[in-house]
């Protein structure tokens, strides 16, 4: 999917519509119902996209941040899964029906 819109000029054609925080290309991943799973490659934007995009609002909640970098996709992978199996059984924090977002900085994939 990411190559695919790196490829095609998506990516080029949503970098004017961020205009909201977080800043950077966004990956999303939205369950909200059983076996109902999306994901969308997007911009934080207030901007209206006049049906060229898909619009998906992230309703407010409390968010735990972090922080990782290296090559994707095992980068993320492996950030993710220390999240879940370390940070999260002994964080006092419950998995919350809300959608994972990843904040890429760096357009590129070898650095993220």
């Amino acid at each position: 999917m990411w190559q695919t819109v790196a490829m095609n000029g998506t990516i080029e054609r949503l970098l004017p519509l961020m205009d909201s925080e977080p800043m950077g290309i966004l990956g999303v991943s939205a369950c909200n119902e059983r076996d109902n799973w999306n994901y969308f490659i997007a911009v934080a934007s207030s901007k209206p996209t006049e049906g060229v995009f898909e619009e998906y609002t992230i309703e407010a909640a409390t968010w735990a941040i972090f922080y990782g970098e290296g090559k994707n996709p095992n980068a993320i992978q492996e950030l993710e899964k220390s999240i879940i199996t370390e940070w999260l059984p002994t964080s006092g924090y419950e998995y919350a029906n809300a959608p994972d977002i990843e904040v890429y900085l760096n357009a590129d994939s070898q650095d993220s």
